[in-house]
């Protein structure tokens, strides 16, 4: 059902202010455009973001653990990129769902291995915080994934 939610998605993406990267003041490896949900605390998470969030809660969740995630999207036009990076040791975790994946669209690159994910609409990559991963310059306009640091924690009632 991943076109209905995509459609809900673009719908909220549309709505909201995207930062170029030189004005990101967090610093960012995505040669492009961004709205960070850490970075505008004023801004209420969409239901489709909520929606993803929770998806992705029921499949690594475990009963020990709580998830907490710091939400990104980016978007991408043609000849934009996101540089070779992990994020470790900030998170446990990192997800990345393709929302919009225009023909051009370029994927997602884990160079270490030397894998690829083709970018396509509905498909959501969950991975290790370690594994390095980038996104060569992109063919397109307007490619647009969501993205999320998970921090996993141990509950207190275990």
């Amino acid at each position: 059902h991943y076109q209905s939610l995509n459609e809900k998605l673009m719908k909220d993406i549309s709505t909201l202010d995207f930062t170029w990267h030189e004005e990101n003041v967090y610093g960012t490896n995505i040669k492009g455009s961004q709205f960070n949900f850490i970075s505008n605390p004023h801004v209420a998470k969409p239901n489709g973001i909520i929606l993803l969030e929770q998806w992705v809660t029921q499949l690594v969740k475990l009963n020990f653990i709580d998830i907490n995630f710091h939400t990104w999207i980016a978007r991408l036009d043609e000849g934009q990129e996101t540089l070779e990076h992990n994020h470790h040791p900030v998170c446990t975790m990192v997800f990345v769902y393709f929302v919009n994946t225009p023909k051009g669209s370029s994927p997602l690159v884990f160079p270490t291995s030397g894998k690829k994910v083709k970018a396509e609409a509905g498909t959501l990559v969950i991975h290790p915080s370690v594994l390095k991963h980038k996104v060569p310059p992109n063919k397109c306009d307007g490619r647009i994934t969501i993205a999320s640091n998970l921090y996993i924690s141990e509950k207190d009632s275990f």
